[in-house]
């Protein structure tokens, strides 16, 4: 499946708008924000169809997935919006991970846990709000959980460090970056390290660099540590570093720009269990008959690194 689906679920009393563009969804929030009863409608409408009061609007299927027997039923849903509620321990677990990887589903997780087990992005935490209230109706809608950043002209203008979640291309980048503003660059070796370094660390200004396509799970403690030390530490969260190469225009590709407008519309979910593989396998399908700029992840060719395409990379990262 890909592509953008809205999930509209009403009755009389209340009404709940989700809009989905990736194969993994997290739905946070507190009690009483209505996820429960968001559920529990979903659920009368599986079982009852028109007779329970509750209307499902949507492009596909919405099917709900509970702990009776999930394996064996997920088997048999394909093309659909899987919504699982919280308290379903098994969707922390390797078993759900591998059971949804490479599935035609979307899949709506109601949890206030981090599930490190899935490479989800920081942009899909969403949190259910109330927008506003007519004809006797309640109408809630599902908003970015992470409040927007500030922009990254911003943030490189007075940097100590680059920590970068990768050892490999990206931080051979970030390292010539870091160089044009009297900085210096460290790796984090995995996205799961970058918290303790930050904790550890006695840089005055520190940037944290990591791929926004699958830091989800990684970014409640980040997200919490920034909040706590305001000036000290920003975050630069592109989908992936492949994804920023792909937008500074270092390589000449005229389906490109349409791909980065909306990628949802050429990602399959059955393909790519994260927008992160896509962009890796975008980039390296580009350059593989080109041995001069032939992309690989372990270690960027001198073409990448020279002046005019860190400074393309720069820009592109300012104008975000």
């Amino acid at each position: 499946m890909r592509g953008k689906h809205t999930v509209v679920v009403h009755n009389r009393r209340v009404q709940f708008t989700l809009e989905l563009e990736r194969n993994i969804t997290i739905i946070r929030g507190d009690s009483a924000t209505g996820k429960t009863t968001l559920i529990g409608m979903l659920r009368d409408y599986e079982m009852l169809r028109e007779q329970s009061g509750v209307t499902v609007d949507c492009d596909r299927p919405c099917r709900i997935l509970t702990s009776i027997d999930w394996e064996e039923r997920l088997k048999t849903i394909e093309s659909s919006i899987v919504f699982v509620d919280e308290g379903n321990s098994f969707v922390s677990s390797k078993e759900f991970a591998q059971a949804i990887r490479g599935t035609s589903n979307y899949y709506v997780l109601i949890t206030r846990e981090s599930l490190y087990q899935l490479p989800y992005s920081v942009e899909s935490v969403l949190e259910l709000r109330k927008t506003t209230s007519r004809f006797k109706r309640t109408y809630n809608k599902a908003y970015p959980y992470y409040k927007t950043f500030s922009p990254v002209s911003e943030q490189l203008t007075d940097v100590d460090c680059i920590l970068t979640e990768d050892s490999n291309a990206g931080h051979q980048m970030f390292s010539e970056i870091a160089k044009k503003h009297d900085a210096r660059c460290e790796s984090a070796h995995g996205k799961s390290n970058i918290f303790g370094i930050l904790e550890r660390s006695n840089d005055p200004r520190t940037l944290v660099v990591a791929d926004g396509a699958a830091f989800g799970a990684d970014m409640e403690k980040v997200y919490q540590f920034s909040a706590l030390h305001p000036g000290h530490i920003a975050l630069y969260l592109p989908e992936s570093f492949e994804w920023l190469v792909l937008k500074a225009e270092i390589l000449r590709n005229a389906g490109i720009e349409d791909i980065l407008r909306s990628p949802a519309d050429h990602i399959d979910s059955e393909k790519y269990f994260s927008w992160e593989q896509f962009f890796t396998d975008l980039l390296v399908s580009m350059t593989a008959d080109n041995e001069y700029m032939r992309y690989n992840k372990n270690k960027l060719a001198p073409f990448y690194l020279n002046s005019n395409n860190v400074e393309k990379v720069i820009r592109a990262m300012e104008t975000e």
